[in-house]
């Protein structure tokens, strides 16, 4: 069952690709008012400086709270080009809806995905700010061998820049790489999450 909070507005998912199809966002961009007390007309023009996409994907499983349909399709913006998700078949998502009750991504958040020989799910823990390590330690992690393929390059970062986002309990470093070498199962990882990237939701 996923865990339900209907205080925050997050969904969480692992997912399936369908399609990903990219759109203009600033088309239909212009929205025409009348001001009431002059009576002038304003002519407001919305310009949105990042790609956007529309995605389709299966919903496996509910992690957190409960999208009720098996496909759903949701809009993703990304400021560099296309979706880092874009590049996986199956992961975890995270999604919250707008005023209309449309979904739409959290910005560049999401979870690889591994199984282990129990068939149990696990990924990596990200760290990406304050109180992120101690919320870390607080939870259980195991020691995983991960994908080559699984590293972030690090050589544009200083030894502070390291330590903050690459903790070497959860990282190994080489040369201009950390690759990560300690995972969560997908309960610790959601709450990891929960209380740290998504606590102010």
């Amino acid at each position: 069952m996923p865990k339900i909070g209907t205080s925050k507005n997050l969904y969480a998912f692992i997912g399936e690709k369908i399609s990903v199809t990219e759109f203009d966002p600033n088309e239909n961009n212009i929205k025409i008012e009348i001001d009431s007390i002059t009576g002038d007309t304003i002519r407001r023009v919305r310009y949105v400086m990042d790609n956007g996409y529309i995605c389709k994907y299966l919903v496996k499983r509910n992690l957190y709270n409960q999208i009720e349909n098996d496909t759903i399709e949701f809009k993703a913006y990304d400021h560099y080009g296309r979706p880092g998700f874009e590049n996986y078949d199956k992961l975890i998502l995270y999604l919250s809806k707008d005023k209309e009750g449309n979904y739409f991504h959290r910005k560049y958040q999401f979870e690889s995905i591994f199984l282990d020989s129990k068939k149990r799910f696990y990924s990596y823990p990200k760290f990406l700010g304050n109180g992120y390590l101690e919320t870390a330690n607080d939870l259980k992690s195991i020691e995983v061998e991960f994908p080559e393929s699984e590293r972030f390059d690090i050589s544009n970062l200083g030894e502070d820049g390291i330590k903050g986002y690459y903790p070497d309990y959860y990282y190994r470093v080489e040369k201009q790489y950390a690759y990560p070498v300690r995972g969560m199962f997908l309960e610790e990882l959601i709450e990891f999450r929960l209380r740290t990237t998504f606590k102010d939701l």
